[in-house]
């Protein structure tokens, strides 16, 4: 299903803008979007997405899943393990998968997931560092890129086509099997819990060490007090 249609841009302001004009004139599910440059891409929690012109993969799906619109964030852990497969089995990374869907090597950020709503689908931006070397000097520290990582450069062409083999696989055992079984897939890949977290809830800033995550995908935050606290997706954590 996915990537049967692969819409290509050289420039636009955003894969997701363009995927939801799609979605309005009735793109068929699993419609692609990919572009070599984005002017205003968007990462999650409202920061900017940067990225230097063909360097990096830039991909945006139309996806129509059969669940209610506060489900919509599933989506995200179902993307997060279709990406950490493809850089472990296409690139020989050690990809692993930071609570709720940032995909990180080395402990640094790789790849970054993003689930908007559209009117009767939703829309699931995704960005690749791939061939990027030169990074900004300040998320230098905190971010990389296959090509940092393996010492060369390696085909866009055949990692968006890995990955969207590895999403289509992933999205059809969820719609097939739901979102207990994604995340079996995802506990196998993640990297959060037994770690010390903060998170920002509900205007709150809550420190502790994650424990496990729920069925519902809520992060379990074990304060220093014993009390457990489930942290939506939708929280910032660090």
């Amino acid at each position: 299903m996915i990537g049967s249609t692969v819409e290509r841009y050289d420039t636009v302001t955003s894969t997701n803008d363009v995927a939801r004009e799609l979605a309005a004139s009735d793109a068929g599910e699993g419609t692609v979007v990919v572009a070599a440059e984005q002017t205003k891409g968007r990462g999650s929690r409202g920061r900017a997405w940067l990225s230097p012109p063909g360097a990096n993969l830039l991909v945006s799906v139309v996806l129509r899943p059969r669940v209610s619109p506060e489900r919509l964030g599933e989506l995200g852990f179902v993307a997060a393990v279709a990406v950490a497969g493809t850089l472990r089995d296409c690139c020989s990374l050690d990809a692993r998968i930071k609570w709720p869907n940032d995909v990180r090597v080395a402990g640094k950020k790789i790849a970054g997931i993003i689930v908007e709503a559209a009117k009767g689908a939703a829309i699931l931006g995704i960005g690749v560092n791939v061939n990027w070397t030169d990074l900004p000097e300040e998320i230098r520290e905190t971010a990389t890129s296959v090509a940092l990582e393996l010492g060369r450069s390696v085909e866009l062409e055949t990692v968006l086509k890995a990955l969207l083999a590895d999403l289509d696989i992933a999205y059809g055992v969820y719609r097939a099997r739901g979102f207990s079984r994604t995340l079996d897939a995802w506990r196998e890949l993640e990297a959060t819990t037994g770690t010390e977290v903060t998170v920002a809830s509900n205007g709150e800033s809550v420190r502790g060490r994650a424990v496990d995550v729920d069925e519902h995908g809520s992060l379990i935050v074990e304060l220093p007090s014993g009390e457990r606290r489930a942290i939506p997706a939708a929280a910032l954590v660090s």
